[in-house]
């Protein structure tokens, strides 16, 4: 699942999910966000009954962006109840994302 969020939704989405939520924070004309795109876009297919994936423009999202301190794109956050548990900045590679979303799940 992919959705996308702003602030009117932001808190709503990853709060009312038992599934950890996967945010991709990106911006237009960002090099890596173009490139790290997909690779979110071919985990949450792989991983879709497990996590939520969503996207979050940092122009949708002002408020979330300076609750959780996001002043670079990309940045991945995976939050857990709510809660921001781990994160990442910049484009990785996929089997490099696929492994730190593995050790996170198994927690």
């Amino acid at each position: 699942m992919l959705i996308t969020l702003d602030d009117q939704n932001f808190e709503i989405e990853i709060e009312n999910t038992k599934k950890p939520v996967l945010v991709d924070f990106w911006m237009f004309g960002c090099a890596p966000c173009f490139l790290l795109s997909p690779i979110l876009e071919k985990l949450a297919n792989d991983y879709g009954e497990k996590v939520i994936f969503a996207k979050a423009n940092l122009d949708a999202v002002p408020l979330a962006a300076q609750k959780y301190g996001i002043n670079m794109a990309p940045t991945v956050i995976l939050f857990k109840e709510g809660k921001p548990v781990s994160g990442f900045i910049g484009a990785r590679p996929e089997d490099e994302i696929r492994k730190w979303l593995e050790d996170l799940l198994s927690r």
